[in-house]
């Protein structure tokens, strides 16, 4: 059962964590009870991770949506910003015990996909 953020603009949202399928990298993104609201990660596969807690934040994002989030936990403040093609993305650390409390399932799902590309590449 997912936990609710909180209500942005009169929407209720609510976490969704999952996974890349190309590399296994983390997933966040925010939804309504009925519909997909905002994406809050992109995969930059050509661009390091600091490490696993750590993620892009997706560009088109507005400023009071990361704010919104930010106060909530959900991310926290930009650690680095990269250039990619025309576009340049901040690279933030996430808390995953925090990200648990929202989307359990989601985040369970995370962890079994990822454990099965590492079992793979052993």
């Amino acid at each position: 059962m997912k936990k609710l953020i909180g209500n942005y603009k009169g929407d209720n949202l609510y976490l969704i964590i999952s996974s890349y399928k190309n590399n296994g990298r983390i997933y966040l993104g925010v939804e309504t009870e009925e519909e997909l609201y905002d994406d809050i990660t992109i995969n930059l596969l050509d661009k390091q991770l600091y490490s696993n807690d750590t993620v892009f934040i997706n560009g088109n994002m507005t400023n009071d949506m990361r704010r919104f989030l930010e106060k909530n936990g959900i991310i926290g403040e930009t650690i680095d910003v990269v250039q990619y093609n025309m576009g340049r993305y901040d690279l933030v650390k996430v808390d995953f015990d925090k990200l648990k409390q929202y989307d359990p399932y989601g985040f369970k799902q995370y962890e079994k996909y990822k454990k099965s590309l590492e079992d793979y590449e052993l």
